[in-house]
């Protein structure tokens, strides 16, 4: 069998679709990126073929100078463990390098050990754990010490993260829609000024707990929501912090709350005390240096 790789085409659609259909038990988000994935300045889909018929493709994008993120994997069931995978992710890998990424990362679920191992034979490592908790209707509750952030706290927030293990165990990545990115100091400053940074102050008012926050959810998934992208504190600061984004978001009328944040207990253990449900799997992210 021969494998050949190429930049995906419209005309690719209808293949693609198919072997996408039984994805999972409701089918698949293909369909509905495929148009807007083919016309982004910023990214490419590759589709491997067979007698130049689709049957694989994955999704790249370079969103931040060296850095290119893989997602949209996907081979068709009678082509599996065929090597289809590895010649598209190989061509992926190859066109970043070409424009200057240093480093590529990915993300699958803890329980998928197929693809892991996968991965982890393209030299891919794991680097971070994240998992996806959820809170519908949030009520409204009382934070003590947490508020949206300043831009005048910018180098506050930032020398707090330096010296974070949060920020550390999250290897200094944040997310929005299973898309992970390097944390700087331009993101941080953008979150803030967008205000979209709930910060947590000691008695002395130094910064002890940093929650970042992102509707993108609601455009993209049509969803009355928001998310976490990136929480840090111990137990009580990110407690707090949660308590007050509950009182936003209820009094904003958003209906659920996406609770993405680094596999750390103590978060955890304080998400679920303010009320989020904690799912059954985790996210390992990867990364390769190229």
């Amino acid at each position: 069998m021969q494998v050949y790789v190429r930049e995906a085409r419209e005309s690719d659609r209808e293949a693609v679709f198919e072997f996408c259909r039984h994805t999972w038990s409701w089918g698949d988000y293909i369909p509905h990126v495929w148009d807007k994935w083919l016309k982004e300045a910023n990214g490419k889909v590759f589709v491997a073929t067979v007698d130049d018929v689709p049957v694989g493709m994955q999704h790249i994008t370079i969103d931040k100078s060296g850095e290119a993120w893989l997602s949209g994997a996907r081979t068709a069931p009678q082509f599996r463990r065929m090597g289809v995978a590895t010649a598209i992710t190989v061509k992926c890998l190859e066109y970043a390098k070409s424009m200057g990424v240093k480093v590529a990362r990915l993300v699958t679920e803890a329980v998928n050990t197929a693809a892991i191992a996968a991965v982890q034979r393209m030299e891919f490592k794991p680097v971070a754990e994240f998992i996806e908790m959820e809170l519908e209707k949030p009520s409204s509750k009382e934070s003590a010490s947490s508020c949206w952030a300043d831009v005048s706290q910018l180098e506050d927030v930032w020398s707090f993260l330096q010296t974070s293990e949060v920020y550390r165990r999250a290897a200094g990545l944040y997310t929005i829609l299973y898309h992970w990115y390097s944390l700087d100091m331009l993101d941080l400053e953008r979150f803030i000024q967008q205000r979209k940074a709930v910060v947590h102050v000691d008695g002395d008012g130094a910064v002890c707990g940093l929650m970042l926050v992102d509707d993108a959810v609601s455009s993209d998934w049509r969803e009355n929501a928001v998310q976490t992208c990136y929480v840090d504190g111990d137990f009580e600061a990110v407690l707090d912090m949660a308590k007050f984004l509950l009182a936003h978001c209820q009094t904003k009328g958003v209906e659920k709350i996406y609770g993405f944040t680094c596999n750390h207990p103590p978060i955890i253990e304080a998400l679920e005390k303010a009320g989020f449900k904690k799912p059954d799997s985790t996210a390992i992210i990867f990364e390769k240096r190229i």
